[in-house]
């Protein structure tokens, strides 16, 4: 990173932006809190930034409850798409008028990429074919935001992060729901509970992010995964062992699947070989173990453990 290069991101509060300020590599890093669409808060915390000798925005803030984006497709489009390519565009037109090079990491996801033979970890340039209307904006912004780039002559960084596990992280995704459903004894009927993932905790992504602001790369694509199968029964025997190592086993015996989501696919993993070649390091430091007991000590409960099946 080139001494005097600010690197500022949005999206603070998501499950990836709120390590991005605590972690090693970002002492330089500063957030903007303005949210997508306010144009005059923007411009004004830009100004407040003064001149650096370089610019490197990394866009996080996205629309990316699946179930959201599919009850409201177009206020998914219109936050994922067209309203992130006007925040770059912001960026980038401040950067100039500073006479500040600018550099850009837009963070996508791995579920841009078509359904895949089992046991065939996805390349960068794998058939694309989202399934659901969050792919689809993602990929939408990827082509948006690689016109302008290309347009401005800008370097630009599309990270396809894959699965996120880690602290902090809603209720609503999967790392979180296998310790509601482990405290509370329901381990009947988990949707694509056989289903294999690709999975990074949110700060490994973190990092991984902030890695990829200092590779030499004019426009180029690169998986932000681990290239390692984790199916979600593996995940929850993971919580079950923290839990009660001892119970365990007989507690995922009894564990049963059920039917994933419309857009899920059995297999889903990507393959890493560009994103260490580039930055010279996995992107996976925290192992999943630690993930686990990590997710687990962030979120307590008065309830106490309880992994019993449901009958």
């Amino acid at each position: 990173m080139a001494s005097g290069r600010l690197i500022i991101y949005n999206g603070r509060t998501g499950g990836i932006g709120r390590h991005i300020a605590t972690r090693r590599l970002s002492t330089q890093a500063r957030s903007v809190e303005s949210r997508l669409g306010d144009r005059p808060g923007l411009a004004g915390e830009l100004k407040a930034f003064g001149t650096p000798e370089g610019v490197t925005f990394i866009h996080l803030a996205a629309r990316v409850s699946v179930p959201e984006c599919e009850a409201d497709p177009d206020s998914a489009y219109e936050t994922n798409v067209r309203l992130a390519v006007a925040t770059v565009t912001q960026v980038l037109d401040w950067a100039e008028r500073s006479g500040s090079p600018a550099q850009v990491v837009f963070v996508s996801t791995g579920h841009v990429y078509a359904a895949n033979g089992l046991g065939h970890r996805l390349p960068e340039d794998a058939d694309l074919g989202p399934r659901s209307v969050y792919a689809r904006t993602k990929l939408d912004a990827e082509t948006a935001i690689s016109d302008l780039a290309a347009s401005r002559d800008i370097p630009l960084v599309i990270g396809r992060v894959f699965g996120l596990i880690g602290p902090a992280q809603p209720d609503n995704y999967v790392l979180p729901g296998l310790i509601q459903r482990a405290r509370k004894g329901r381990l009947r009927d988990i949707p694509g509970l056989d289903y294999t993932r690709d999975y990074l905790d949110t700060r490994d992504v973190a990092d991984a992010l902030l890695r990829l602001v200092e590779i030499q790369a004019d426009r180029t694509v690169v998986n932000v995964c681990s290239g390692i199968p984790v199916t979600i029964r593996e995940l929850l025997n993971a919580v079950l062992r923290d839990f009660d190592p001892g119970g365990a086993e007989k507690a995922i015996a009894d564990a049963t699947s059920a039917i994933g989501r419309p857009d899920d696919v059995t297999w889903l993993v990507g393959d890493p070989a560009r994103y260490i070649s580039l930055t010279g390091v996995a992107a996976q430091r925290i192992p999943l173990s630690r993930t686990v007991a990590d997710t687990i000590r962030s979120r307590p409960s008065a309830s106490g453990p309880c992994v019993r099946a449901s009958t």
